[in-house]
């Protein structure tokens, strides 16, 4: 892949992905441990792309019985 390929991925902190799912950085911290969430190692720092926290919610999604 080439650099200009990526230049439109959006990383996101565990601080962030909290604000977005509305839950605690720990409870963040937990689907990244517990390996729920896809997350990439940036140096020393844990990333997340928007993209696979947008696919953790849809796979999440319950539809309605109607």
């Amino acid at each position: 892949m080439s650099a200009n390929s990526n230049s439109h991925i959006e990383l996101l902190t565990i601080a962030e992905v909290a604000e977005i799912l509305k839950i605690s950085a720990t409870g963040v911290r937990r689907l990244q441990q517990g390996r729920h969430i896809s997350f990439l190692k940036v140096g020393g720092s844990v990333r997340f792309t928007k993209g696979d926290i947008l696919s953790y919610l849809e796979k999440r999604r319950v539809e309605s019985v109607e």
